[in-house]
């Protein structure tokens, strides 16, 4: 049997040249991977906040009536799984692969079930989520996206999709600017399309703020190439959804009221 003694092993340091490492090496590894865990958390609450904006904002939650036409084209069950934001879902699951990851390599990470660590971060992102929609990040975020980067709008079904068939009496999109005199609007719709929208005798929802920024849906009929006739003209928000900073509050059960038509 071999002897080991401690002049032995000190040889064997030497002609290995080994040096010990750093105690601020193990800091800074440690600091890095509760970092990423951290980071991913976030970000997966970030995703998990647009996919709970991008689902709700449907209206098949709210607003039965006003769409049972377009309904009538696809089945209820079909528009919803089509409606379900599968980019934002296949987000938040990599970020939170990415946070398990990170705390697995913490120092004591591996004490932790991989369920529990899943698990954690899975609810962790959703009471974030919750908490950033409250200011609305969901929203920004969706909103620039369709608006600016080309292609988003292929890989999430939204809301937006849904009111940009002029052709079938759907239009909806930001209000550039208003002509009272003339009971008339311009409007950019998610394509970037510019519209004159008619509104004289159209039927306009309780709550509705016609200012330059606002968002509105609209039925009608397409009378021109880009002009288009309005019905109905409701806001973009859902009634759940918080009011904007000092926007007029309307009584849910006012009335919908009617813009005279333009006498000629």
């Amino acid at each position: 049997m071999t002897q080991f003694s401690p002049d032995l092993i000190l040889d064997e340091i030497e002609k290995r040249k080994v040096v010990p490492i750093p105690r601020w090496h193990f800091l800074m590894r440690r600091g890095v991977f509760w970092s990423l865990a951290v980071i991913s958390v976030i970000t997966g609450s970030i995703a998990m906040a647009t996919a709970i904006y991008v689902f709700l904002d449907h209206d098949f939650l709210v607003d039965q009536a006003r769409i049972t036409r377009f309904l009538a084209q696809q089945p209820l069950v079909e528009d919803i799984i089509d409606s379900i934001p599968y980019l934002w879902l296949t987000a938040l699951l990599l970020f939170t692969l990415v946070a398990y990851y990170g705390v697995r390599h913490t120092r004591k990470g591996y004490r932790y079930p991989t369920l529990r660590v899943i698990g954690g971060s899975l609810l962790l992102s959703l009471t974030l989520s919750g908490f950033m929609n409250l200011f609305d990040v969901g929203q920004i975020i969706h909103r620039y996206l369709i608006e600016n980067v080309r292609g988003y709008d292929h890989l999430v079904y939204a809301n937006e999709q849904r009111w940009t068939h002029a052709r079938k009496g759907w239009l909806g999109g930001k209000v550039l600017g208003v002509d009272g005199e003339r009971h008339a609007l311009v409007l950019i719709d998610y394509k970037a399309r510019l519209w004159t929208v008619d509104l004289s005798g159209t039927e306009v929802s309780p709550g509705t703020r016609l200012l330059p920024g606002k968002y509105v849906k609209i039925t009608g009929v397409k009378t021109d190439q880009s002009e288009f006739r309005a019905a109905s003209l409701q806001p973009w928000e859902k009634k759940y959804s918080k009011k904007a900073a000092g926007a007029v509050s309307t009584p849910a059960d006012t009335p919908a009221r009617k813009l005279p038509p333009v006498t000629p």
